[in-house]
């Protein structure tokens, strides 16, 4: 199975696994997370056309896996680890960070892009791993990848931050076509896995119902900070530019038999805004 995968995933920048899941534990999650987004966005009571155009593609909520065990029981949950660890090629990999993703009903299409420009990670051996806890068709914010876009090593950054991506741009500067374009149908259980170098967008929600997504962003162990460029998961730890990224805020993720710890390190207050507006931890 799994030499079948990576040949995929090497030709096309991304894989989906399915069934990996049981309906029965992806309902459990499910619920879960939807607690977990409740309370962590408590304070934020912006309606929908409130927000910012990136925020109204999806709601995020970052490193739940320090808040709350059972969603850390799915974040490093081994079948997922696994596949990622195999698909990279690595022997062992870090968690990043993980994240839940709500596209609500009504929320805008997420604009093209690839994650890695927004990594300060050296090296491109990064993955990650899409986990919807729903059904996902063309009504409900549908993933669709470039195929084969990973093989473009330049690291073009798309900011999708702050407003629309202009779709004539995006294709010059990524160096894509329409045609590359790969919708991906998937059923609860079912995940997905895409190189941090592909490029990827969502289709908007225009069913009634939020398209629920847990997501968990690996990378091989080894890795080093590449650049001076500010992120939680390296400067909560003072990991310095050459250094290799590892700390407790970046964990192994494959191979475990335990859980990891919260990290001990806390995150600023100096960044109070992204904790009561629920994207990153309190603590």
């Amino acid at each position: 199975m799994f030499e079948d995968l990576k040949k995929s995933f090497n030709e096309d920048g991304f894989v989906v696994v399915r069934d990996l899941f049981d309906s029965s534990e992806i309902k459990f999650y499910r619920e879960v997370i939807k607690e977990a987004i409740k309370e962590r966005k408590h304070f934020d009571e912006r309606v929908l056309k409130d927000r910012s155009d990136y925020e109204q593609s999806f709601t995020q909520c970052q490193n739940l896996w320090e808040d709350y065990i059972d969603i850390r029981k799915l974040t490093f949950d081994q079948r997922v680890c696994k596949i990622a660890s195999k698909l990279l090629d690595t022997h062992a990999i870090r968690l990043w960070h993980d994240q839940a993703l709500v596209k609500e009903s009504g929320g805008r299409e997420t604009d093209p892009h690839h994650d890695q420009p927004y990594w300060p990670i050296k090296e491109t051996k990064t993955i990650t791993a899409w986990i919807p806890l729903c059904d996902i068709d063309e009504t409900n914010g549908q993933l669709g990848f470039y195929s084969g876009s990973h093989k473009i090593k330049d690291k073009k950054f798309i900011n999708i931050f702050s407003g629309k991506v202009d779709e004539n741009n995006f294709l010059e500067t990524a160096n894509v076509s329409p045609d590359q374009i790969s919708y991906q149908a998937m059923k609860e259980g079912d995940v997905s896995f895409h190189h941090g170098l592909t490029f990827h967008r969502a289709k908007s929600n225009i069913s009634n119902y939020d398209r629920i997504v847990h997501t968990a962003i690996f990378f091989a162990d080894g890795c080093t900070r590449g650049d001076d460029k500010f992120h939680f998961s390296v400067d909560r730890s003072n990991i310095k530019v050459g250094e290799k990224i590892d700390s407790d805020v970046t964990p192994i993720a494959f191979p475990i038999t335990t859980l990891p710890e919260r990290p001990k390190n806390g995150i600023s207050d100096d960044f109070i805004g992204y904790k009561m507006f629920g994207l990153l931890p309190k603590e």
